[in-house]
């Protein structure tokens, strides 16, 4: 809670408290934490509570960036706190922070004589690295793979429906997104797979994260223009 009221020294308008989506029973401790420090924070803030995923780190990563994303297209920046979180959590939020180029802040805690905690020390800004971005192109194609094709022509024939398969312009476009898949395989956005007698190329948890942002880029740039 302190390091919560903390933020007070930052431009913040809205608290949103994540809890697990897992039912455990530390959950449920933590569940009444949130929803007890929900009604006391919304007598200075707007407050909500979400659900994230604390057992797998890129999916959670990817469930804080739509967050990111949607107060992005509301016009508002984003602070990620992990202070006393779980590691999981806070590896997500470090993540979700490098893809969305967001600030992350932890506390550090006060002890006393008796070496109880009683309190923050200070508010640290954690540096986050800057993430190198996949070309225009290369974003497209990870969109188009989406949820997975079955195979390579099918990735072409979604990215160019109006083209003939076995046409020239086919086989140009075939070659040219294959070179692609090969460099977002080798820097971990895409994967391929053998299936049958077809290359099934499905998008990796960073792949998906990576698709989120680009999404949330072209939101902003459609706001803009309006």
């Amino acid at each position: 809670m302190d390091s919560i009221r903390a933020l007070r020294e930052y431009p913040v308008s809205k608290v949103v408290l994540a809890v697990g989506e897992q039912k455990t029973s530390g959950e449920r401790i933590a569940r009444k934490i949130a929803e007890k420090m929900a009604k006391e924070l919304k007598t200075v803030w707007d407050v909500r509570i979400v659900e994230i995923d604390k057992k797998n780190v890129m999916r959670a990563a990817s469930q804080l960036v739509r967050i990111i994303k949607d107060e992005k297209e509301r016009g508002e920046n984003t602070i990620l706190n992990v202070s006393g979180s779980l590691r999981t959590f806070a590896v997500a939020a470090y993540i979700a922070a490098c893809v969305t180029g967001s600030k992350l802040i932890s506390s550090i805690p006060l002890y006393n004589e008796r070496d109880e905690e009683v309190g923050i020390e200070e508010i640290v800004e954690i540096p986050v690295l800057p993430v190198d971005f996949p070309g225009k192109e290369q974003l497209e194609i990870i969109s188009a793979v989406g949820n997975g094709v079955k195979s390579l022509d099918e990735l072409v024939l979604k990215l160019n429906p109006d083209i003939k398969k076995g046409s020239q312009e086919f086989r140009g476009e075939r070659s040219r997104i294959s070179h692609h898949i090969a460099k977002l395989e080798d820097i971990g956005f895409v994967r391929r797979r053998k299936v049958g007698r077809n290359v099934r190329i499905e998008v990796t948890g960073l792949g998906k994260i990576i698709s989120e942002v680009f999404a949330c880029q072209n939101s902003s740039i459609r706001i803009s223009e309006n």
